[in-house]
């Protein structure tokens, strides 16, 4: 922000014009994920000053057409997991076990990394297999229940670490008794990820962060609900409520990583060989048999205006039926196809 407010002379927030702000985005040599990330603090910091009044209107742009990049994070597998726990190695800073068990907790319970760097012994109950995550600030705090596992291993962790931890309440600490750092603890798990040869190829770095372990753990257990014949829609609300997502908005995006809930409705959609030989027919007299428009008519067609997390909810219908809408029928029978949405 000090950088824009230079380039626009030190004005006021009011004489702040659209110009001056793309000469900035414009001016520098940025991605087009960088320029979207910068465009999105500033219009931030701009309604932060509308809201109270300050401004009448907000100086900002349009935006380009580059958007966000999609989301994409790295989904550890369970092999890849179990060669990142046996490549830890101990460091001048941190025990082997304080890494692993760190790890450990991150992978299952699903929390953020400064979530599990400020975690308390007072904040687990081991009666009742309980623990109390907080956020950075302390304001707002949410109580998981853990595994049988998990639990074990925080004990026996707590139990070695004793003399390590001192006097202080702080679970994971370094060996000398410090609260673990962030910038350490990823100069570390790139070591290791490098150690158990695991990559990534889309991205802006090689190696998985630690918070892809986050995503591991939603998308790992939308897997198994799945397996057990769960409704993924009737439990994507308790998926965002242990998560501590404040909209539901930023669970369903695990959804589309989870193909594997496409795979019943899909095959439904599958022709018989009768009526494939029949298209083929159809296709060398030159004509369209009702089976092929029915069915390049539903796969093509429009669907009706939802959002975009009721679709990835699995809720739309174009998975839902066979028997195309009129709309699409008609498109067919005039041998035109209709526009498919991007889900």
């Amino acid at each position: 922000m000090r950088t824009l407010l230079r380039s626009a002379e030190d004005r006021p927030l009011h004489q702040v014009t659209p110009k001056q702000i793309s000469a900035y985005l414009d001016g520098s040599r940025m991605s087009a994920y960088t320029w979207w990330r910068e465009y999105q603090i500033i219009r931030s910091f701009f309604q932060f000053w509308q809201s109270r009044g300050k401004l009448a209107r907000l100086p900002m742009p349009r935006p380009q057409a580059a958007l966000p990049p999609p989301f994409q994070p790295y989904i550890f597998s369970k092999t890849e997991l179990l060669r990142l726990l046996m490549a830890i190695e101990r460091t001048p800073l941190l025990d082997p076990m304080t890494m692993r068990t760190f790890l450990l907790f991150l992978y299952g319970t699903g929390a953020r990394v400064h979530e599990g760097i400020g975690l308390c012994t007072s904040d687990i109950d081991f009666r009742h297999s309980l623990v109390s995550l907080r956020e950075a600030d302390g304001a707002r705090k949410r109580m998981l229940p853990i595994g049988r596992t998990l639990r074990n291993t925080l004990d026996l962790y707590l139990q070695s670490s004793t003399a390590q931890r001192g006097d202080g309440d702080l679970v994971f600490v370094t060996c000398n008794g410090r609260q673990l750092r962030r910038g350490t603890l990823r100069y570390n798990f790139v070591r290791i990820c490098a150690r158990a040869r695991i990559r990534q190829e889309h991205g802006y770095s090689p190696t998985p962060g630690m918070h892809d372990l986050r995503h591991t753990f939603a998308v790992h257990c939308l897997e198994a609900w799945l397996r057990g014949g769960k409704d993924l829609r009737q439990k994507l609300p308790v998926l965002s409520g242990y998560m501590g997502h404040m909209i539901l908005k930023s669970t369903e995006q695990y959804l589309r990583l989870v193909p594997g809930r496409f795979v019943e409705s899909l095959s439904s959609l599958q022709a018989s060989p009768n009526r494939v030989t029949n298209i083929r027919i159809a296709r060398r007299r030159g004509t369209e048999s009702p089976f092929q428009s029915g069915l390049e008519a539903g796969l093509f067609c429009k669907t009706p205006s939802k959002s975009l997390s009721s679709l990835d909810a699995g809720k739309s219908e174009l998975f839902k039926r066979t028997v195309p809408c009129a709309e699409a029928k008609q498109g067919a029978r005039e041998g035109g196809y209709q526009a498919r949405r991007d889900v």
